[in-house]
């Protein structure tokens, strides 16, 4: 049985497009068993809860339990089997056209895998939180975050490519630090400076040692540490910053700076 773009042998959910990606939520009753089947494009899959075991041809058996994220290329055949609680499955589905592109950065993306590495994890969850909003800013953010998925797949790329630093990216460091309080896409920073999305994620996390997300999040905290110095609201802030809004921004500011926008404002005098 192969199933098509969007479709998934359970109970939908919701489904959104973005650029390329079709993104899907669906969950499985208690004890289901999915017979023999495989889907028309490569995807990953995240497990939102519950667990299922899943057997695959070429791979055997694999148990996903929560968190667990997975790769599957197109066609593969595999069979589920859920537990005593069901289950919740977020897919990221690609669209045609990135097969070439994997093919191109010679990405190993012909065999099912299993990514259990943490990065990928958060990645994406983050996929689908911005899934469940409606904004601008969560559909470039899920299209950000498909494609900084797609670099964590096993590759080889090109010895050209990989040696030093590519020229254009200067020229992304001063886009983002011009830029860092507007809505952030990566294709479109890849599209100004002439390199495709994928190996700019690339280059841009072997050079700065995160992801253009990541370097983006901090120079918008940077920013509001020091407009926190002055006598703006914080909902104010968070709009020059380029947050969402005012609990965006503490949340963000949270993780980086290890306390909240209230507290580093009142361990430091108005200027």
């Amino acid at each position: 049985m192969k199933l098509s773009p969007g479709r998934f042998l359970g109970v939908p959910v919701k489904t959104r497009l973005a650029s390329g990606f079709i993104f899907t939520e669906y969950v499985y009753r208690e004890r289901t068993v999915l017979p023999r089947h495989c889907h028309e494009r490569a995807y990953f899959s995240l497990v939102l809860r519950g667990s299922y075991e899943e057997r695959c041809l070429q791979k055997g058996a694999r148990h996903c339990d929560s968190e667990t994220v997975l790769y599957h290329p197109a066609e593969e055949t595999h069979s589920d089997a859920f537990g005593n609680r069901g289950g919740a499955i977020f897919s990221i589905e690609l669209e045609p056209g990135w097969a070439s592109t994997l093919r191109q950065y010679e990405v190993q993306a012909e065999e099912s895998l299993a990514l259990p590495h943490r990065q990928v994890s958060w990645l994406t969850w983050r996929a689908y939180q911005a899934f469940n909003h409606s904004d601008q800013r969560s559909a470039l953010l899920l299209e950000a975050t498909a494609i900084e998925l797609l670099y964590q797949l096993p590759w080889k790329h090109s010895a050209q490519a990989e040696s030093g630093n590519p020229r254009w990216l200067k020229d992304v460091v001063e886009i983002l630090h011009d830029e860092f309080n507007r809505p952030f896409s990566l294709p479109a920073i890849a599209r100004r400076v002439g390199a495709h999305p994928v190996h700019l994620a690339r280059a841009f996390r072997r050079r700065h040692g995160m992801t253009l997300g990541q370097y983006v999040r901090r120079l918008r905290v940077d920013y509001t540490m020091n407009a926190l110095t002055g006598g703006d609201t914080l909902s104010d802030i968070a709009a020059d910053a380029g947050f969402a809004d005012q609990s965006h921004l503490t949340r963000v500011f949270g993780r980086i700076a290890g306390t909240s926008p209230a507290q580093w404002r009142r361990e430091r005098p108005l200027q």
